[in-house]
């Protein structure tokens, strides 16, 4: 399996919501998730763990607690993204986290290297109670999020100039408003 430019897979990864029913081999699976375990985290924190989801009744209960994802129960597999308690030195951000947004940095990895190979993943926020009590996540634990992953059952558009805003609108020079 040929792998594309990290340039490439960041400018045509698209969210894939519909999957041939194929489940990742282990070690294709493995190497999305080192990509994961790579990710930046404050003090090297490493603030992620992965539960891998093959069992369709499990699938199709998360999907009846996420918002507009029905589609993940006729995913092949999915991962949960579970955050441990949040240590407050690295807490800055009220309610929030430094550790979630470095979580939220191992999922990128993860979806871009699933892309770079081929796979298609989706951001799937849940009712984060429910499902971490379905998957026994202890309560000190936050679900950032469920990602289905799976072979793309059509093949995803590819993205030109006119998909995104202009890069000159989003910049600015020492300080906001300064173009």
């Amino acid at each position: 399996m040929e792998s594309m430019d990290v340039f490439e897979a960041i400018r045509n990864r698209c969210a894939v919501r519909q999957f041939k029913p194929d489940v990742i081999p282990d070690d294709i699976l493995f190497k999305i998730l080192e990509a994961a375990r790579w990710a930046p985290s404050p003090f090297n924190t490493q603030p992620w763990e992965f539960i891998i989801i093959r069992d369709k009744e499990t699938l199709k209960f998360i999907s009846r607690y996420a918002r507009y994802s029905g589609y993940l129960e006729e995913a092949p597999m999915a991962i949960a993204v579970v955050v441990p308690p949040v240590n407050e030195k690295f807490s800055w951000v009220e309610g929030i986290g430094e550790t979630k947004f470095a979580a939220a940095m191992a999922v990128q990895n993860m979806m871009l290297a699933a892309w770079a190979l081929g796979i298609g993943t989706c951001w799937v926020s849940t009712e984060r109670d429910k499902v971490g009590k379905m998957l026994k996540v202890p309560k000190t634990h936050f679900v950032l999020a469920v990602i289905p992953i799976g072979y793309p059952l059509t093949p995803p558009p590819i993205h030109d100039e006119s998909f995104r805003k202009a890069l000159k609108d989003k910049i600015f020079y020492e300080k906001h408003g300064m173009r």
